[in-house]
């Protein structure tokens, strides 16, 4: 697996690396999975996420994988940074924010914008 624990400026975020799997959706599916797995033992509302989407392929196959197996895992999520999605891959931010609810969800440029984002109180 890919995706773990990070610390930044004292608090713990769960890297959700998705990143390098272009056209591969087992893989990918492979690694949401486990990310999902980790994620669903954490309590409600107390997993702030960096999910990194370089260098993955937005197909419509991906997409219905991110949708199916995001789900179950948004229970622990209080807030979600994604990176990898610019440019036209935005209508991507636009779908994961639908499935995603009511958890606050924003698209950075760089991991340390996102950082910076999600440890902001």
């Amino acid at each position: 697996m890919k995706s773990h624990w990070i610390d930044y400026r004292g608090k713990r975020i769960f890297f959700a690396d998705y990143s390098g799997f272009g056209n591969d959706t087992a893989g990918l599916q492979q690694e949401l999975d486990e990310a999902v797995e980790v994620l669903a033992r954490e309590p409600d509302k107390s997993v702030l996420v960096l999910s990194n989407f370089e260098n993955t392929v937005t197909t419509v196959t991906n997409l219905n994988a991110v949708r199916h197996s995001i789900q179950p895992a948004n229970k622990a999520v209080i807030k979600r940074a994604i990176l990898g999605v610019g440019g036209v891959r935005r209508m991507f931010l636009t779908t994961f924010s639908n499935v995603l609810g009511d958890t606050d969800v924003a698209a950075f440029d760089t991991q340390e914008q996102a950082l910076v984002w999600l440890t902001k109180e």
